[in-house]
């Protein structure tokens, strides 16, 4: 087979056959070696699909009875931090999906025993990728804004409009964030890539969908109903702040996910807007009008075509993909010495990530502004 990693695969998911596999089948340097799941039923179809020569009900006896380089952890939130500590005591990559872990406190544990064993550490933050955000991101660090004042940050979806959305919508499944575990870990992290800046401090109101309405997070009647709807007031360190929106209950016509980003500086502002229907990107200096920027990479707005993945992410099937980047990363580990993460999201940017939902969850819960904890 040639020079190659050997990766395994924890959870055998229509997510992992949608953002994972696709890639990681074609990439040249990988082998997928192995894939697991909690009944074997779904990993036998992934394996059929994607010719995988093994599949195994247990993550543990997979890491142990092949020769992995690294794994895919793509399960519920509860399961990241045993699995992740599983395969780094190994000595195993790994690749996370987000959240990193339930609470700060498994982040932190995860990122020091990643960073003690010198591990390829990522995880799935993947609209960082559009290239919109990168433009977002750019142009901040160019100062063509000028000082970043105030903004908005949303990233929002509807289908928890019918109820529970699966394992996502529970407490012990998925952690007591919810919607703000899911989306809401992506916002975190787009508000604080774009600027180069960290969350600071939080003022938040979380909320549960019953009966028609939204009630208190501390107030829901069923106990291990996750967070549906999640409102923010972000301080960043350098001394800008902003409003960040996460829900699975706002209505989104059929455009699937929706994604919001303004920024206000002192010289102009940028909004930035995808759905499922491609994306719009303006920006105005202070006094001119706006104007559209177009981005040849992507697909632009447009209410005609039919709304799909491949318009929201239309990078996901390529050397963009945060998959496809991690296993270039352990490849140069294994066969060209020392890790280089440049340009990966780790479980540093995760457990930050993580420390503001726990923040956010103790501001809605007390009532009052929390500092984040560093």
């Amino acid at each position: 087979m040639g020079t190659v990693i050997n990766i395994g695969i924890i959870g055998a998911s229509w997510f992992s056959d949608l953002w994972f596999l696709p890639v990681l089948t074609k990439h040249p340097q990988v082998h997928v070696t192995a894939i697991c799941s909690k009944n074997g039923d779904s990993a036998h179809r992934m394996a059929a699909k994607y010719d995988i020569p093994a599949v195994y009900t247990s993550a543990e006896e997979m890491m142990d009875a092949e020769q992995l380089d690294g794994v895919c952890i793509i399960t519920p939130n509860n399961l990241h931090h045993p699995l992740a500590m599983a395969a780094m005591k190994r000595g195993i990559h790994v690749l996370c999906e987000k959240p990193l872990a339930i609470d700060a406190e498994q982040s932190k544990e995860m990122l020091q025993l990643a960073e003690e064993r010198n591990l390829v550490h990522c995880v799935n933050f993947s609209v960082r990728e559009h290239s919109g955000i990168q433009y977002l991101r750019q142009h901040v660090r160019e100062g063509a804004i000028g000082e970043y004042l105030e903004g908005r940050f949303e990233y929002s979806g509807d289908y928890g409009l019918g109820g529970s959305p699966g394992w996502r919508g529970h407490v012990t499944e998925a952690g007591a964030g919810g919607v703000l575990q899911d989306l809401g870990s992506h916002v975190i992290d787009l508000a604080q890539y774009i600027l180069n800046d960290r969350i600071k401090a939080v003022s938040a109101s979380v909320r549960c969908l019953e009966a028609g309405s939204l009630v208190n997070f501390d107030d829901r009647a069923n106990r291990d109903q996750a967070a549906d709807s999640v409102y923010i007031q972000a301080e960043f360190a350098g001394g800008g702040h902003g409003d960040l929106q996460t829900s699975w209950v706002r209505p989104q016509g059929s455009g699937g996910q929706t994604v919001n980003l303004e920024l206000y500086g002192t010289k102009g502002a940028l909004k930035f807007q995808m759905t499922g229907y491609g994306y719009k990107l303006n920006i105005a200096k202070k006094g001119e009008a706006w104007q559209e920027i177009e981005l040849p990479a992507e697909l632009p707005w447009d209410l005609t075509a039919e709304p799909s993945e491949d318009r929201f992410r239309p990078y996901r099937d390529s050397e963009k993909n945060e998959a496809w980047k991690w296993a270039s990363a352990v490849f140069a580990a294994k066969f060209e010495g020392g890790v280089n993460r440049e340009g990966l999201p780790g479980f540093d940017d995760a457990n930050h990530v993580q420390q503001v939902i726990d923040a956010v969850l103790q501001s809605a819960s007390e009532k009052k502004q929390v500092i984040v904890e560093e």
